[in-house]
């Protein structure tokens, strides 16, 4: 693993993020958990619901082809959209990233629906020079804000 060299152009960088999230959530829009799951490291942790952490790349798919489940006969389109992202240097080279995370749930014939609406802290390391999760843990808003 080496450190990310936020030295260098921030706006490039930036761009870069914005690029790995961009084809990061494609994947898994079209729910191609494996490709999702390589982008995460080898012993990375992926945590979306409350109570549920995945670690490592095989628990990550196992994870999401549970939750995704109860999508099996609903014909939802889901679409991710994340935005407002803040990049943070760690001491140890790393980046953390937090931003929003939107889900927008389509269905046939019907308008689309907002689904939950979350604040990502992410921890990103570069390994053999490419961009990787090492950690994603995701906090809803409407759980935040339950007395």
């Amino acid at each position: 693993m080496t450190a990310i060299d936020t030295r260098t152009d921030v706006t490039s960088l930036y761009a870069e993020v914005q690029h790995f999230y961009a084809r990061q959530m494609q994947l898994m829009d079209r729910r191609d958990f494996e490709a999702f799951a390589a982008t995460f490291t080898e012993d990375g942790e992926f945590s979306h619901s409350p109570g549920q952490l995945a670690r490592t790349r095989p628990g990550i798919v196992t994870e999401l082809v549970e939750f995704h489940r109860r999508f099996d006969d609903d014909p939802v389109v889901r679409r991710h959209w994340f935005n407002m992202i803040v990049l943070d240097p760690q001491e140890d080279g790393s980046l953390r990233a937090t931003y929003y995370a939107y889900v927008i749930n389509t269905r046939p014939g019907r308008e689309p629906q907002q689904g939950p609406v979350c604040v990502v802290t992410d921890v990103l390391v570069r390994v053999d020079g490419v961009l990787l999760n090492r950690s994603r843990h995701v906090r809803q808003d409407r759980l935040l804000l339950e007395p």
